[in-house]
């Protein structure tokens, strides 16, 4: 072992991962021996949960099985799983999970949200091999007593597939060496990135600086074609590294500019990218890139859910807003009218790089404007977050690396969870409209170009906030708390009546609407959120009683 290179050092230098690292996977793919390799290496305690649960229970897995049956073993085995996650914050370590350990998916995305997860994967015939290989072996695994190898794996793997593509990574173990493996397998640890789960169509945000040049070509892949969405502000900007990467592909590449401003967000708006699509003979292999700020990943996510029926896409955000709320959750869409993202679908990204590296560039409003949607996601799960802006507030004005990239992995990450627990918004997700109805109601009545988005959420935020008071749902502390922070800001805090006024008859086209009511989103406290009903002719009627004194 002396003479063994440090596969950590080589690969991260100094820097230990601060987020265990979970290994998940069929059995015999590896997880044990591959995740004392990596403990090993990285000088990381290391955990086998199977024999952790042997350890409580005084029995093994296979006596467990026969004495208690499977439930009774899944329960145990949740118990332990629980205790390891409680304790994630305290030291990094190397977890080696059960086959089933993650079949609840609750349970998964909890693991996803605080630990670093990858799937070790094989083909059941080399499973099969390898159990047979190991004398005794498939008698110990209760999950194939009685029952043909191959048939029974090939089985289990079906109905876990959808599970293991919910990590962070997953490295193929066919044919490897166990090196190979564990080197693999530390780059996944060292990634600063999310998982959006959403089953097949999971994907990672990737978060840090300098990362386009370096990411962007493995998300691409070995596409037929890739067309590269921008706008003429930002391509000059930003475009060399993305261009740079495509490149270096075998398949026709292209780009298009647009417009810039939300004005430019219609159905006419995305004639360009279909003519572009077109032009370069796309076909269903083919990648989508959205690199700019929400208006053009909204635009370009929407493009790729339509054209063919669907394709690939990939989103670079350039902006601290498309980054923090944009860039997660699939959700694609155009205005119509003055009705807000009226016209759009449901299309997850097949990945997304954030490089803060790019928001030097933004302008200070908008960079400031994009602050209330950090402010509105911290109320809604991450109370760390909101004191830590509170905190480090002229650090994150200056715009410094290491505070932006931490500031948006939070965002990303209480955003990723809701999405992965609420894809299509039919309970939980629409906690994330917190000071948006309002909000957006404001957005439009200026006309997009009066109010920025940020500017608009934040004045959403605060009218919610008093809205919430009114009703007995929010504590004056806590809109005293956010409106104080928004003054510190420089952001818009204060509401004008009159419009106020012009905002409430815009708010049946708000999209959360069900007959003649609106699901509005209280905040209880930071990190505790939830809907009501609204009327909406009583939120129409309170809106400008919400304005603040004329001065």
């Amino acid at each position: 072992m002396a003479n063994r290179p440090n596969l950590l050092t080589h690969l991260f230098g100094h820097d230990l991962m601060r987020r265990p690292l979970f290994l998940t996977g069929f059995m015999a793919t590896g997880k044990s021996t591959v995740g004392r390799l990596v403990a090993e290496h990285a000088g990381v305690p290391f955990v086998d949960l199977d024999d952790l649960v042997e350890a409580r229970a005084g029995r093994t897995v296979r006596q467990l099985f026969a004495e208690r049956g499977e439930p009774a073993f899944r329960a145990l085995e949740r118990e332990a799983l629980q205790t390891l996650l409680a304790a994630r914050d305290r030291e990094p370590l190397v977890v080696a999970l059960g086959g089933g350990a993650l079949l609840d998916r609750g349970l998964r995305i909890e693991a996803l949200t605080g630990t670093t997860l990858v799937a070790l994967t094989a083909s059941p015939g080399e499973i099969v091999r390898r159990l047979q290989a190991q004398e005794g072996e498939q008698e110990k695994r209760p999950l194939l007593a009685d029952a043909d190898p191959v048939a029974r794996v090939s089985e289990l793997l079906a109905t876990r597939q959808a599970g293991y593509q919910e990590a962070h990574g997953s490295v193929a173990t066919d044919g490897r060496s166990r090196e190979d493996i564990a080197a693999q397998v530390l780059a996944l640890w060292r990634r600063n990135a999310v998982v959006v789960a959403a089953g097949s169509a999971s994907y990672t945000v990737l978060i840090g600086e300098h990362l386009v040049e370096s990411e962007l070509p493995g998300l691409l892949g070995k596409p037929s074609g890739a067309l590269l969405v921008s706008d003429t502000t930002v391509e000059p900007l930003h475009g060399g590294p993305a261009l740079a990467a495509l490149s270096g592909l075998r398949g026709k590449s292209t780009e298009v500019l647009l417009a810039p401003g939300e004005q430019h967000k219609t159905l006419d708006g995305l004639r360009p990218i279909f003519q572009g699509a077109a032009a370069l003979g796309l076909d269903r292999q083919g990648v989508l890139i959205g690199l700019g700020g929400g208006v053009v990943t909204d635009m370009t996510g929407f493009a790729a859910a339509t054209w063919m029926r669907g394709v690939r896409w990939i989103g670079v955000p350039t902006t601290l807003l498309s980054m923090v709320d944009a860039s997660v959750g699939g959700k694609t869409a155009v205005d119509f009218h003055e009705a807000k993202n009226a016209i759009g679908a449901f299309w997850q990204p097949s990945g997304v790089i954030c490089d803060v590296s790019v928001l030097k560039t933004e302008t200070e409003r908008a960079f400031r404007g994009a602050l209330s949607e950090v402010i509105k996601t911290a109320l809604i799960g991450d109370p760390e977050l909101l004191s830590l802006i509170e905190q480090r507030r002229e650090a994150l004005l200056r715009r410094d690396g290491d505070i932006l990239s931490e500031v948006v992995l939070r965002s990303v990450r209480v955003k990723a969870r809701i999405v992965s627990l609420d894809e299509r918004e039919q309970g939980l997700r629409a906690t994330l409209n917190l000071g948006h109805t309002i909000g957006h109601a404001l957005e439009s009545a200026g006309g997009y170009t009066a109010l920025t988005h940020g500017e608009a959420v934040a004045l959403g935020l605060v009218a919610a906030l008093r809205l919430g008071e009114r009703l007995g749902h929010t504590p004056a502390a806590l809109t005293e708390r956010v409106t104080g922070l928004l003054a510190d800001l420089e952001l818009p805090h204060r509401l004008e009546r009159g419009a106020l006024e012009r905002a409430s008859s815009l708010l049946r086209l708000d999209k959360k609407r069900a007959r003649d009511a609106v699901k509005f989103v209280f905040a209880h406290d930071v990190g505790r959120v939830d809907t009501a009903s609204v009327p909406l002719s009583q939120l129409a009627q309170w809106t400008p009683e919400l304005a603040d004194p004329p001065r």
